[in-house]
């Protein structure tokens, strides 16, 4: 499950591109032949015991059909060499789903074996586990419970991650593959880290700014400006006579 969570994340899926849901979607679950191993530009093959995958340098997956009309999509992720990682948690779960006896790459990537049973993983299962981790983690932390999370917190927590770093909103629509800019629905601006460095910016030395003013607004102003600068001139030369 923390091999799909994971890898879910890093592209920002929806819940029925990784688990089994309730009901008819337009998406399709992904299957291993779905996904893609680079070494470079080499593909490399996706075999039992082929441990190359782990240190492939990017993973490719093709989404055959999703809820927005688009159809073969494929978004590339790059290894990060950390312990959370998109192309590791994505061999590590391809390694150990075509080990099983009989396995295929048409198998769903939410497949699992236990006691024996090889079992497709359902949606509920995965929110179980993401609202159980949150309990454990606590509000104190996290400022906010289980009862606001769900699995398309998967999807809304990769916006976050990346639009807070300050990733071009082009590049979190493409990566996540929303055709608008509707992913910003998902971006929580309570969070304390989003406006960090805001007020030192609002105050920077380069936003003093010079608007250029409109030419009826212009003329007024040096209509204003003449009326007042022949005013003074009386005033000033009466003051002066009488001195």
């Amino acid at each position: 499950m923390g091999e799909l969570i994971v890898g879910a994340l890093f592209f920002g899926m929806r819940s029925c591109e990784y688990s089994t849901v309730k009901g008819e979607r337009k998406t399709k679950l992904l299957r291993l032949r779905n996904l893609k191993f680079l070494q470079g530009n080499k593909t490399l093959p996706k075999i039992k015991g082929n441990k190359k995958l782990l240190t492939a340098s990017s993973i490719c997956i093709t989404f055959e059909s999703q809820k927005n009309g688009d159809k073969d999509q494929t978004i590339t992720m790059h290894s990060n060499k950390t312990s959370i990682c998109p192309v590791r948690a994505w061999a590590c779960l391809t390694l150990r789903i075509l080990n099983y006896p009989g396995a295929s790459l048409e198998l769903p990537v939410n497949t699992y074996k236990i006691n024996n049973t090889i079992d497709i993983l359902p949606s509920k299962e995965i929110l179980q586990h993401i609202r159980a981790t949150v309990d454990v983690i606590g509000i104190d932390v996290l400022g906010f419970t289980s009862k606001d999370v769900g699995c398309h917190s998967i999807r809304s927590s990769f916006a976050m991650f990346l639009y807070k770093q300050d990733v071009r909103t082009d590049k979190i629509m493409l990566q996540g593959r929303w055709r608008s800019d509707a992913f910003l629905l998902y971006i929580r601006v309570q969070v304390t880290a989003f406006s960090t460095g805001l007020s030192n910016a609002m105050i920077h030395d380069s936003n003093n700014f010079y608007t250029v003013p409109d030419t009826h607004v212009q003329q007024k102003h040096n209509q204003h400006t003449n009326t007042i600068a022949g005013e003074t001139k009386c005033a000033f030369s009466v003051q002066y006579s009488r001195f």
